[in-house]
């Protein structure tokens, strides 16, 4: 019984280390600039 507490202690802290670390940690993602040129007739009806 002992040994089970104290693996599950160890998870706890584990988990919660685990999500303190990302809570605070800034992750960079890559990022790269999408432009797309829409024509005006899908917006106004110029026959």
């Amino acid at each position: 019984m002992k040994i089970f507490k104290l693996i599950l202690g160890l998870l706890v802290l584990t988990l919660a280390g685990g999500f303190g670390y990302f809570a605070v940690t800034d992750v960079p993602i890559e990022k790269k600039q999408i432009s797309k040129t829409i024509p005006n007739e899908r917006f106004f009806d110029e026959k």
